[in-house]
């Protein structure tokens, strides 16, 4: 294996840094050489000689050395991160590789024109071989690398660059660590190691018993003279590798000594910020360049400052501190888009418009942040260059965080608006839905309201054949009274016993009237009960009509109006609380009252059972004891029995099985004479 001085840029490659293609001189010498030597078959070496000479394997080796090294470099440290980072550096590297992609290609075209020459050659064979693979290696990777590298347009987004020009201020104390394996082959890195051990060494002490005690630290500017030394034209590639090193751990800060000078101190804060402000402000123009413009214009259409429609500058803005113009750009913007947005609101009166306007006004919103997230983070990460001044940005810092506050606040507002404008689209919705099932029962109950009076108005058919009967009859009842008036008017001033005949009359007709009035009492009840159907029917119909329920055979839950703890409760404020809270009780005074009435009516239909009961099995004391259990008789709900020698009261089941077997009351031993009076059930 050949071994190679490699640099990461400006190689020599051996002597052959540029190789070009045979020129037609350069051809006819090469022809003459080679038709010499193979007309003398006793040259042949010297054939071979020639063409090693001219096809030199080193140089292969050194382009092949090269890529092997700088691929694995470029592939830790600079493929793997930022495309601005380190551009310089990729640039230089770039060049290096199209520079040996462009050599291997002339060595190949060169090699080609003399193999037609040779014929045959194996060494010549292998040369073109190797030098088409190592091309093919070279431009695969090539895409890859310039792919991630892109130059930085403005000085922010330039890391490297920040970090040297914010260290040639500060000047602090750095040192060196162990070197990695794979960095330590590169020239550049180790005259950078040579340079800061002779600047250490030159500073040392009787103190220092043994090189081992020795820590190659130096200040910035000791380290950034190396650079002017050895830069020239290439400063920004040194740059770049200075801050790669940095950026990687193999340089960094060293407390070994304390900056103690004060004014120093006060100095590099002071120039620091001089410097880097400029920086910061093209940061801050850049990030909301769209907003800026869009501020301006919002400042021709609403005067937003107050001083004149389109007078405006907010780049004039931007010279006071960052403390007062930032909050400034914030509320304009704001102030912009909330006369915009009320404008367009009072424009349109459709719900969806107003979403879109919302959601637009958000989207806006969401977009400032997003800028002013961006701007933090940036501000976040220079910190680690400005270390350990970091205490310059601190108010940039506290005024980028209350902005980001406010924006927050501003995406709350607009989601709360948003929301409540959706709410109350759906309100709407369902309002418009309500009111046309409100309209559709009122014209039910209307039109249930005409036909009923119609029916009530008509007389009720057995009424009508009832009183048709009774006219039929009392006319027939009447004819024969007539007659039989007629007949004992005829004999009333004779010596016959009326009396007696007219007794035998009312007493007979006496009878009948109470039969007929019962007859009368049944159709009175059957019709009092069919209407009593209907009117609670009728009544509960328009009970319940205020309750918005899903009639089902299995429902269990609360009107759907009496259930908004469920899912409506949480929306509702203190006052519309209180004023379902004082409904809902309504409602359950009326459901007690209607309670109230029905356990009232059940008592006394209670009580007229239990009376009913008692006198048919002779019962004439108030409350009866089960002669076997001894428990109260409850005469509505209980089965009993009732011994007719000695009045005995039992519960039916209490005497079943006994009664069953023996057919006798218990106590007397009575046997009831005919089991099937009705005393006991045979089941």
């Amino acid at each position: 294996m050949w071994w190679f001085s490699l640099r990461l840029f400006d190689n020599s490659f051996e002597g052959y840094r540029e190789i070009n293609g045979y020129s037609k001189d350069e051809i006819l010498r090469v022809k003459n050489t080679i038709t010499k030597l193979k007309s003398d078959k006793t040259k042949a070496q010297e054939l071979d000689d020639f063409l090693k000479d001219e096809f030199k394997l080193e140089v292969i080796n050194s382009f092949s050395e090269y890529f092997s090294n700088i691929k694995t470099f470029s592939e830790k440290n600079l493929v793997s991160h930022s495309k601005k980072e380190f551009f310089s550096l990729k640039q230089a590297i770039t060049t290096e590789l199209k520079l040996i992609s462009n050599n291997l290609t002339n060595l190949s075209s060169n090699g080609r024109n003399v193999k037609r020459l040779v014929k045959n050659s194996k060494y010549l064979d292998q040369f073109l071989n190797d030098s088409k693979e190592l091309i093919s290696y070279v431009n695969k990777f090539l895409p890859r690398l310039e792919e991630n590298t892109e130059k930085p347009e403005n000085e922010y987004e330039n890391d490297g660059t920040l970090w040297i020009e914010a260290n040639k201020i500060k000047n602090l104390f750095f040192k060196f660590n162990d070197i990695p394996n794979n960095l330590d082959n590169w020239e550049e890195l180790q005259e950078l190691v040579v340079y800061v051990t002779s600047l250490v060494e030159a500073k040392l002490t009787k103190k220092v018993k043994s090189r081992k005690e020795i820590v190659l630290n130096f200040h910035f500017d000791e380290l950034y003279q190396f650079v002017l030394d050895k830069a020239d034209e290439n400063i920004d590639i040194y740059n770049d590798f200075i801050y790669m090193l940095y950026h990687f751990g193999i340089i960094e800060d060293y407390e070994g000594e304390a900056f103690v000078n004060v004014l120093e101190r006060k100095e590099s804060i002071q120039r620091l910020k001089d410097k880097m402000r400029p920086v910061i402000v093209v940061l801050i123009k850049d990030k909301l360049k769209t907003l800026i413009q869009e501020i301006e214009d919002l400042d021709k259409q609403y005067d937003l400052n107050g001083h004149g429609s389109g007078k405006l500058k907010v780049e004039l803005l931007m010279e006071q501190k960052f403390s007062e113009f930032l909050p400034k750009i914030v509320d304009l913007y704001f102030k912009g888009l909330d006369k915009k947005f009320q404008g367009l609101m009072s424009d349109t009166s459709d719900p969806e418009e107003f979403i879109k306007v919302i959601n637009s006004n958000y989207s806006k919103v969401d977009e400032f942040a997003l800028k002013i997230d961006a701007i933090d983070a940036w501000v976040l990460n220079f910190d680690k260059i400005l270390k350990p001044y970091t205490n310059i940005t601190s108010t940039l810092k506290k005024t980028l965080a209350n902005i980001i506050s406010e924006i927050i606040r501003r995406k709350e507002d607009y989601t709360n608006y948003l929301e409540n404008i959706k709410d109350e689209s759906l309100r709407v919705d369902v309002r418009g839905f309500v009111d046309e099932k409100i309209a559709e029962v009122n014209k039910l109950i209307n039109s249930y309201e005409d036909e009923t009076s119609l029916i009530i108005k008509e007389e009720l058919p057995q009424l009508r054949k009832v009183k048709d009967l009774l006219s039929n009859y009392k006319g027939k009842i009447e004819q024969i009274k007539s007659e039989v008036y007629n007949k004992l008017d005829t004999y009333k001033n004779d010596n016959v016993d009326m009396y007696t005949v007219i007794k035998n009359w009312e007493d007979n007709f006496n009878r009948k009237q109470q039969q007929l009035t019962f007859l009368l009492t049944v159709l009175m009840n059957k019709i009092f009960k069919s209407f009593k159907e209907l009117i609670d029917t009728e009544s509960i119909l328009f009970a319940e009509i205020t309750e918005i329920t899903k009639q089902s055979e299995n429902f269990e839950g609360l009107p759907f109006n009496f259930a908004l703890s469920s899912f409506l409760a949480n929306k509702l404020s203190e006052e519309e609380l209180k004023e379902r809270i004082s409904e809902i009780n309504s409602k359950v005074n009326q459901i007690t009252s209607s309670l109230g009435l029905y356990e009232l009516e059940r008592a006394k239909l209670e009580e007229i059972l239990t009376n009913k009961v008692k006198l048919r099995q002779g019962v004439s004391i108030s409350n009866v004891q089960c002669t076997v259990c001894h428990k109260y008789i409850n005469f509505v709900q209980d089965k009993l029995i009732t011994c007719p020698f000695c009045n005995s009261t039992y519960h039916y089941l209490c005497v079943a099985d006994w009664l069953s077997q023996h057919n006798s009351c218990p106590m007397c031993q009575n046997t009831f004479l005919d089991p099937n009076l009705g005393l006991f059930e045979t089941e």
